[in-house]
């Protein structure tokens, strides 16, 4: 079986590594804005529920009474 090391160990070494806690933080802010765009992005080019609803339903006429 592998073993992993534990992130609480890791940590200590990839910050002083990459150049402190605000280089870090910065990274993980860069990071999850880039995640964001990228999901609102996904989302703008789907169709919206109500849209593909409407566009499956089969055209209905009118009565008049």
């Amino acid at each position: 079986m592998t073993s992993f090391r534990k992130w609480s160990e890791v940590r200590a070494d990839i910050v002083a590594n990459s150049g402190g806690e605000e280089t870090v933080a910065e990274a993980r802010r860069w990071h999850q804005a880039y995640i964001d765009h990228y999901c609102r992005a996904e989302r703008a080019q789907k169709p919206g529920p109500v849209t593909n609803h409407i566009a499956d339903e089969p055209p209905q006429s009118r009565r008049l009474a």
